[in-house]
């Protein structure tokens, strides 16, 4: 195994929104023996790099909004796909009509039109400011949008998520967590990006491990030789994986690459 790429909402972060220590600890090691990392996530890039340089003194490549964006150390963006204007239009316009809360990832910022319970709770966990709007389908309207994401009860949200996909057959669409629906152009996920970064780097993925924990997983697991899911994982996901290790609240994923290194099953 050279390459090691890690989820990390659900994986190697705890429900407290921090990596676990078995999870750190993993990976600095993994770093002194010169192992690739990668970390792929649905967070906003600025997301994704403020909780990571709380941790380590290193810039990694990344994959943001759930594949919409890739970002290597050596040259900024590579990969940076939008959600068409009319389309993300139409996509909060029916959001709005449906009275569940929407918001915009435009230009690396976090976009809402209502600063309510969810807006704040989602700027907490990741750490980014909001900007408000008083109209985010005019918004969107005229810059398009990286991600769109709606939020509201997992029920509701699964009462509605066909008759999406159904209207906006453009757009993959998918739920990151319970409560979560993500929107992404349907020509990206993680596994792609993936392939975009091992394709710069000259990598083969046999070579690589990735774990994961939510559908949006599965792209980024089938693309690499070995698969690891965490016990939190959803079914399908789990389906997919060639180990299932502890859950994230544990430090699944880390106790499993101490003990393979421990072992010598990591050259």
């Amino acid at each position: 195994m050279k390459i090691f790429v890690f989820d990390l909402d659900g994986t190697i972060l705890q429900d407290t929104h921090n990596i676990h220590p078995a999870n750190v600890e993993a990976i600095e090691k993994l770093m002194r023996i010169g192992k690739e990392i990668v970390f792929a996530s649905g967070r906003m890039l600025p997301s994704i790099v403020k909780l990571l340089r709380r941790y380590f003194q290193k810039d990694f490549p990344l994959i943001a909004y759930n594949g919409s964006v890739v970002w290597l150390p050596e040259a900024g963006k590579v990969l940076d796909v939008k959600i068409d204007p009319a389309t993300a239009r139409a996509v909060v316009e029916f959001l709005r009509k449906a009275e569940m809360h929407r918001q915009a990832y435009i230009d690396d910022k976090l976009v809402v039109e209502e600063e309510n319970e969810f807006a704040k709770a989602y700027s907490d966990h990741s750490q980014i400011e909001l900007t408000v709007v008083s109209d985010l389908a005019r918004e969107v309207g005229e810059k398009g949008a990286t991600k769109l994401l709606a939020i509201d009860d997992p029920v509701k949200l699964d009462s509605i998520i066909g008759e999406l996909r159904a209207t906006f057959k453009g757009l993959s669409i998918f739920k990151s967590f319970a409560n979560y629906l993500d929107f992404v152009p349907s020509q990206v996920d993680k596994g792609e990006a993936l392939k975009l970064i091992a394709r710069c780097n000259n990598w083969d993925l046999k070579d690589a491990v990735a774990f994961g924990d939510n559908d949006n997983d599965i792209p980024l697991l089938k693309a690499v030789g070995f698969k690891v899911a965490v016990a939190n994982g959803t079914q399908a996901l789990k389906e997919v994986a060639d180990v299932i290790v502890e859950e994230n609240t544990k430090g699944g994923p880390g106790i499993f690459i101490l003990d393979m290194l421990q072992r010598g099953l990591i050259g």
